[in-house]
């Protein structure tokens, strides 16, 4: 039986959007009422850093690639959390 990598594709990016979909709804319910597109916008970074995340964490095993990515992740967790932090509070 052949598996076509096309479906394993289909399939990641369906569970990919599925988490996007997810967090934003819990945003747009939660932290930011007022502006569904920033829910949105900060959607798409939180479902971009939980997979990045993933892949660090797999990866804590392996010993080259770690510290780039550990500093790519930490980045951009800072990056986001302060982005909110300006849009809440500007």
């Amino acid at each position: 039986m052949e598996f076509p990598i096309e479906d394993l594709l289909n399939f990641i990016y369906l569970l990919y959007d599925a988490l996007r979909k997810g967090i934003q709804v819990i945003l747009e319910a939660t932290i930011i009422k007022a502006s569904p597109i920033l829910a949105e916008k900060y959607a798409d970074a939180i479902s971009l850093l939980i997979t990045i995340t993933s892949i660090w964490l797999l990866l804590e095993f392996s010993t080259g690639v770690k510290k780039i990515v550990r500093a790519i992740v930490i980045l951009g967790w800072v990056l986001l959390m302060v982005s909110i932090l300006i849009s809440i509070l500007g």
